[in-house]
């Protein structure tokens, strides 16, 4: 059996659903080929649930400390089966929608695993059936999975990637956490908030490699408030399931032991078996190389997302696919992709975006930053999260925006307005006139922008 089609997306993650979107908005013939979920991991496994969980572990952390808002909360505790029972009805009801939306733009859904046989044609292994697809133009979205460290007894039950613990009946009753990073400080915050005994192990000096260090310290802070057990530069040498529990011995001789083991040490790029050796495509660094156009060397050939960016982001997956489909369609889009928010959805949250002030130090000519407090943010002190800052990194002779970084509450919705700035290429001094509604969080960053300037209003410097 064979289909031909303008367009066929391999892969219906956020970078391949938004890529077969918008080529059938764009008036083409679609088919998605997807092995598994509509909506890959960041609907079924990542984002989303994670998100959920977030948010009622927050609850929760909240309602126990609700007494110094006035308000009398006694016995707060977590129903481990339950709470982890709403994060599967919130991607289900996301699910059914984004199946909806597929079907509504006549999109043909392809269920089976593909490979490319050629620069336009995919086979098709289904459950009952190969089947061959031929297309105009291809898109790659097949997107990562979770890396399996060797030390870990991935055979027993009590050992986690953060696929199944974004998908477990219940709360673990405690927890070693392997890694630290975006994903590991995350599920951490989680299950300390839930009062989890939780053990985060990272082999670096510090939990968030590459993360600005005065937002690592506040997560590192917030974590220990929240009764995470910390170990930095701990090196797993080995690990065992003892029936009823999972044993981590670090170098030096060390055994941290809890119920269960979730191993976060990054994420692998699904570029094995689809294809790519036997038409000749160019890689690097791991992945799929692509050009501004999403682009690979393979003429009619788009890849997007995970499989073509070590920047593991659902809306940079997304934008690739928007990017591709446009090409793909005979429209022109481009995108360097170097203004790309990055985020860290701990409590306090951490966004950021361009370059930080370590990086922007090395540009030539003299580079400027300057960090407004959220201490003096109304907002902040009313909602009681007075830890966190905004830094805003700026070219000192033309006030050109560089870079942002956001911690506090909703920073990766705070960190929208200085992308904004930075894409329509607006300056500190023009940032600094924009009116901001009083009292939110985003005004911080009209009050950083007036600090650079060298005009604080509500700051002594």
């Amino acid at each position: 059996m064979t289909g031909t089609y303008d367009v066929a997306v391999l892969g219906g993650g956020p970078g391949g659903c938004t890529a077969a979107l918008r080529a059938a908005l764009r008036g083409a013939s679609v088919c998605l080929v997807e092995s598994g979920l509509l909506g890959g991991t960041c609907l079924n496994v990542g984002c989303i649930p994670t998100k959920a969980m977030l948010h009622a572990s927050e609850l929760a952390f909240q309602a126990a400390r609700a007494g110094q808002f006035g308000i009398n909360a006694e016995r707060v505790s977590v129903d481990g089966e339950a709470f982890m029972a709403r994060p599967v009805n919130v991607v289900a009801q996301l699910r059914r929608g984004l199946s909806s939306l597929v079907n509504a733009r006549k999109i043909e859904v392809i269920s089976g695993r593909g490979r490319l046989t050629g620069p336009d044609v995919l086979e098709v292994d289904g459950e009952d059936a190969k089947q061959a697809v031929r297309a105009k133009s291809v898109i790659l979205a097949t997107g990562s999975r979770p890396a399996r460290a060797d030390f870990a007894p991935w055979d027993s039950p009590r050992v986690m990637t953060t696929d199944q613990a974004a998908t477990a009946e219940r709360l673990p009753e405690s927890v070693i956490i392997v890694g630290g990073g975006v994903i590991g400080c995350e599920f951490a915050t989680i299950y300390g908030e839930c009062g989890i005994e939780t053990h985060l192990i990272e082999i670096m000096p510090t939990l968030l490699p590459g993360v600005a260090e005065d937002a690592e310290r506040i997560v590192t802070r917030s974590l220990k408030q929240r009764g995470v057990q910390i170990y930095t530069s701990a090196e797993i040498t080995a690990m065992v399931d003892n029936d009823d529990a999972v044993t981590a011995v670090l170098a030096g001789g060390r055994s941290i032991s809890a119920a269960a083991a979730l191993v976060v040490v990054g994420r692998q790029p699904n570029i094995e078996d689809i294809g790519l050796e036997a038409i000749g495509v160019a890689m690097r660094n791991g992945v799929v190389e692509v050009d501004d156009r999403c682009r690979t060397n393979v003429p009619g050939l788009y890849a997007v997302g995970d499989v073509a960016e070590r920047r593991q982001y659902a809306h940079l997956a997304a934008r690739m696919g928007i990017v591709a489909a446009d090409n793909a369609t005979g429209h022109s889009a481009s995108d360097d992709r170097t203004i790309v928010p990055e985020c860290l959805y701990t409590h306090p949250e951490v966004a950021s975006v361009g370059l930080g002030e370590a990086e922007a130090a090395k540009l030539p000519g003299e580079v400027r930053s300057h960090t407004f407090p959220l201490s003096a943010s109304g907002m902040a002190q009313a909602f009681g999260r007075p830890d966190g800052l905004v830094t805003l990194v700026a070219r000192a002779e033309t006030g050109e925006l560089v870079g942002g970084l956001v911690v506090g509450p909703h920073a990766p919705d705070v960190i929208a307005v200085i992308a904004t700035a930075m894409r329509s290429g607006m300056s500190v001094a023009e940032l600094a006139e924009v009116i901001h509604a009083h009292p939110t969080f985003a005004e911080a960053v009209g009050e950083a922008a007036a600090a650079w300037l060298g005009l604080p209003v509500h700051t002594l410097k």
